[in-house]
């Protein structure tokens, strides 16, 4: 998608001062405010926000030096199967804990899923 020449810096800019504004709010929430669960909730999705920020004006700036900004998909991916890891430890302990039981919403949406793309890790990593 052809961009103004104006938009680009002006776009990067702005993902520059959010995610400082994001980093700022999650050094603000502290400890004993809030449940721990919720404030690590809030602390994982604003990092999962702010990595993508970064990414984004990672590629603004890629694509305006006029480098292949395609290049970054591997980051991307990476990032993208870190932050799915550490949400399914994090499902997993709550299972443990008992904070997930058999009538929580979604459980059954999240068995499909995970046996989805187990299925397709399967052709990717054999046993």
């Amino acid at each position: 998608m052809p961009q103004n020449s104006h938009e680009s810096p002006e776009l990067s800019s702005r993902l520059k001062k959010t995610n400082q504004e994001l980093k700022e709010l999650q050094d603000s929430v502290k400890t004993g405010m809030i449940n721990v669960k919720f404030l690590m909730e809030f602390r994982n999705a604003a990092e999962r926000a702010r990595q993508a920020s970064t990414v984004l004006q990672e590629w603004l700036d890629s694509q305006g030096k006029g480098n292949d900004p395609y290049k970054l998909m591997e980051q991307v991916m990476s990032q993208r199967l870190e932050m799915a890891t550490q949400l399914l430890k994090d499902v997993t302990h709550d299972v443990e804990s008992g904070d997930v039981g058999f009538d929580t919403p979604g459980l059954g949406d999240l068995n499909r899923a995970v046996r989805a793309l187990n299925d397709r890790r399967g052709k990717l990593l054999p046993h």
